[in-house]
C-alpha cells in the first residue's frame, strides 16, 4: 500500500499545495511514480484550480500504473531520469515532444484480484476497512488526498464474496467510489460530484453503425441512450457511418454496450407471395344463318349485247323475257352450332428475404421504353435545323412487389405490402401503348408458416347477341329460323396468398448482455 503524508505547517491551503508539489516533483525525479501521483492527486484535491497540479497528477498516472506492474511481476523497476531534467518536460504544459512520447490509447484499466471467495467481519474507519479488503485480494489502495483519516468506526461484515463485491458493498458502507489505476492498483475517493467530475476518467468511443439502420431508427436510439444514462457528448460522423461518445467511464460503457445491442441484430424473414389466376370461357354460337341481303341482276339484250353474269353467282331466279330479262339470288339457309370453352390457370410466386423493419422491393420483368415528348412537325425554316431527341421514360412491366415486414414474436408478422402486375394492352393513343395494371396495397397481420389470402377480385361477364331477319327474327316461335344467337360467359378469380417464415430469432427470443449502471448520483464505474 502506498501512503503520504504531509507535515508541513502551512498557513492556507495554497502553500500547503505547493509544499506537497515539491515533495511530489522530489519522488519523481527519484523515479517513485507512485507516490508522486498520490502526492499530485493530493495537492489537485487542494487546489483544483491549478491546472499544472492535475497536468502533473495526469502524466504521472501511467507511469504509477507501470511501476505497480513491475512491482508485481518481479520485473526491475524503470531507471531513474536524469537530475538535470528541465522543468517544461516535467508539467505545467503539454508540450509537442510529450505528445510525441504520449503512449497509445489504451483500454480502460481492470483490476485483476486474486480469486476466490472471502468472508469479512470488520470494524474500523474507511481506509483501514479499504486496506484490509484489498490486501485480502491481492490489491493495493492510494486514497485521494480530501479522503478523511479517522472517522467513524464502520461494522462491515459480508460472505462468500469476490473481489467485484466485496468492493461494490465497501463503495456503499463508506460512501466512496474506486477508480481503478492499474491491474493491483485502484484509488478510493469520497462519493461525491465534484470529486467523479475531478477524479473520474473521461474517454471517447467510436462504435460503427450497421448500414440497415435508418436514419429516423438511429434518432430514437440517439435520444434512448441520452435519457437512460445522460450522455453528456454524442456525435455522428455521417462519412463513416459511426458514433462517437464522449463521457465519463461509467456512463460511456455501458452506454457502448446498449448501442450495439440495439443495433447489432436484426431479425430477417422470408415472404413468399402468390398470385393465383383461374379464369374460364364459354362461347356459344347456335341457329339458322339466313341471307337476308338479295342482288338483282339484269339479263336482257340491249343493242344485239348479251350481259354476262359473274361466275361466282349462284343459284339464281329469273324471270320476265327478251329485253325485260332478269335475275335474283335466292336466300340461302345455314344451320349451326358452334362452341368455345378456355380455361386458364395462372400462377406467379415470389420470394423475398428481409430485414425486420426494412422495406424490401423485388421486381421480375422488362423494363419497356415509352416516348413522353419528342419533336414533331413540318419544318418550314431552309437550311438544317436541329431535332432534339424525343424524351424516353421506361416503365417496369411484369411483377413488382415491394414488402416491409415487422415480427411480432414467433407467431405473428405485420406486412405493408404493395404488389403490382403491368402489362401492354396492345392499344395504343397518339402513338403511345397503354399499358394495363392491376396493383394490390395493404397492411396486414399473418401467421408465421401458414398460407393467408390478404386479397382476392372475382369478375363475371355475361352477354348475350342475337343477329337475324328483320321482323322475322323477333316472332314467337317461328322467329327462332330467321335468327342467330351468341352467349358468351367469361369468370375471372384472382387470389392474393402470402406466407412469412422467421429465418432467425426475434428479439423477444434474444438473450440480452445484463448492463449495470448503478443510480443516477452514484453510477457504476466498472472494475
Amino acid at each position: 500500500m502506498l501512503s503520504a503524508g504531509v507535515d508541513d505547517t502551512a498557513d492556507s491551503p495554497k502553500e500547503l499545495a505547493m509544499a506537497i508539489a515539491r515533495r511530489a516533483k522530489k519522488a519523481e525525479k527519484s523515479g517513485h511514480y507512485s507516490q508522486a501521483f498520490v502526492l499530485y492527486s493530493e495537492a489537485t484535491a487542494m487546489r483544483p484550480e491549478e491546472r499544472k497540479y492535475r497536468a502533473a497528477m495526469e502524466r504521472m498516472r501511467p507511469r504509477a500504473a507501470e511501476e505497480s506492474k513491475s512491482a508485481q511481476s518481479g520485473e526491475k523497476a524503470p531507471a531513474h531520469p536524469p537530475k538535470d531534467v528541465p522543468p517544461e518536460d516535467m508539467f505545467d504544459s503539454f508540450t509537442a515532444k510529450e505528445v510525441a512520447e504520449a503512449r497509445p490509447l489504451a483500454d480502460i484499466p481492470q483490476l485483476r484480484a486474486r480469486p476466490g471467495l472471502q468472508d469479512f467481519d470488520l470494524s474500523a474507519d474507511a481506509r483501514t476497512l479499504f486496506n484490509r479488503v484489498a490486501v485480502a485480494f491481492g490489491l493495493e489502495v492510494v486514497f485521494d488526498g480530501d479522503y478523511p483519516s479517522g472517522g467513524q468506526t464502520i461494522r462491515f461484515r459480508v460472505s462468500r464474496v469476490d473481489y467485484r463485491e466485496a468492493l461494490d458493498d465497501l463503495e456503499a458502507a463508506t460512501g466512496s467510489f474506486i477508480i481503478p489505476i492499474s491491474s493491483k492498483v485502484f484509488m478510493a475517493a469520497q462519493d461525491n460530484v465534484a470529486k467523479r467530475n475531478d477524479l473520474e476518467r473521461t474517454m471517447a468511443v467510436t462504435i460503427p453503425i450497421p448500414s440497415a439502420v435508418t436514419t429516423q431508427e438511429l434518432t430514437e436510439i440517439t435520444q434512448v441512450l441520452r435519457q437512460t444514462l445522460n450522455i453528456e457528448k454524442i456525435g455522428w460522423d455521417t462519412a463513416d457511418a459511426s458514433i462517437i461518445i464522449r463521457d465519463r467511464v461509467s456512463r460511456v460503457l455501458p452506454a457502448a454496450a446498449l448501442l450495439r445491442q440495439l443495433t447489432s441484430y436484426r431479425p430477417e424473414v422470408m415472404v413468399e407471395l402468390e398470385f393465383l389466376e383461374v379464369t374460364e370461357s364459354d362461347m356459344a354460337t347456335y341457329g339458322i344463318n339466313l341471307t337476308n341481303t338479295y342482288t338483282a341482276y339484269y339479263l336482257g339484250h340491249l343493242q344485239n349485247t348479251m350481259t354476262t353474269v359473274p361466275s361466282t353467282v349462284m343459284n339464281l331466279v329469273t324471270f320476265g323475257g327478251g329485253r325485260t330479262l332478269f335475275g335474283l339470288t335466292v336466300a340461302e339457309a345455314q344451320a349451326m352450332f358452334n362452341e368455345s370453352d378456355n380455361k386458364s390457370n395462372t400462377l406467379y410466386h415470389a420470394q423475398i428475404r428481409g430485414v425486420a423493419g426494412q422495406p424490401a422491393s423485388l421486381h421480375i420483368g422488362d423494363k419497356y421504353p415509352i416516348i413522353t415528348s419528342g419533336y414533331y412537325g413540318a419544318v418550314t425554316t431552309p437550311g438544317t435545323v436541329f431535332a432534339p431527341p424525343p424524351s424516353i421514360t421506361f416503365e417496369d412491366l411484369g411483377l413488382e412487389i415491394k414488402v416491409t415486414p415487422y415480427i411480432h414474436g414467433m407467431d405473428a408478422t405485420s406486412l405493408n405490402l404493395e404488389a403490382s402486375f403491368e402489362v401492354l394492352t396492345g392499344a395504343a393513343v397518339n402513338g403511345i401503348p397503354v399499358i394495363g395494371q392491376r396493383s394490390f396495397k395493404s397492411n396486414a397481420d399473418v401467421r408465421n408458416g401458414q398460407w393467408n389470402i390478404i386479397g382476392s377480385m372475382l369478375s363475371k361477364t355475361r352477354s348475350r347477341a342475337i343477329t337475324g331477319f328483320w321482323g322475322l327474327a323477333q316472332t314467337p316461335l317461328f322467329g327462332e329460323l330467321f335468327k342467330q344467337t351468341t352467349k358468351d360467359d367469361e369468370d375471372a378469380n384472382i387470389l392474393i396468398g402470402v406466407r412469412t417464415s422467421l429465418l432467425s430469432l426475434p428479439p423477444d427470443q434474444i438473450v440480452t448482455e445484463t448492463l449495470r449502471v448503478g443510480s443516477d448520483p452514484r453510477p457504476h464505474i466498472p472494475l
